[in-house]
C-alpha cells in the first residue's frame, strides 16, 4: 500500500487557498492577480493576517484610532495597508 504524503497534500491545499484568496482580492480591488501576488510578497503578510487587516478596516463600529492601534498588533498589517493603498491610488 502506498503511503500518503500529508505534507504534500497540505502544501497543495495551502497553495490553492492562497491562489483563491489572491483572485478574490484581485476582483475586489481591480488589480491583476500578479499585482496582488506582488503586494502580498512586498508586505510580507500572511493571508490570515491580510484577512484580519481587511476585516479590521471594514469594521464600521471601530474608530480610526482603534483601528490604527489594532493594525499595529497585526504582523505586517500596516505595511500591507500602505502597499494596498499605494497600488489603488
Amino acid at each position: 500500500m502506498e503511503s500518503i504524503n500529508w505534507n504534500t497534500i497540505a502544501q497543495q491545499a495551502a497553495s490553492q487557498t492562497d491562489a483563491e484568496f489572491n483572485q478574490q482580492l484581485s476582483n475586489l480591488t481591480h488589480l491583476d492577480v500578479s499585482e496582488v501576488d506582488d503586494l502580498i510578497k512586498e508586505s510580507k503578510i500572511t493571508n490570515a493576517n491580510a484577512i484580519k487587516t481587511l476585516k479590521l478596516i471594514d469594521d464600521a463600529m471601530a474608530t480610526n484610532n482603534e483601528k490604527a492601534k489594532a493594525l499595529s498588533n497585526i504582523e505586517n498589517g500596516i505595511g500591507f495597508v500602505i502597499s494596498l493603498v499605494s497600488k489603488l491610488i
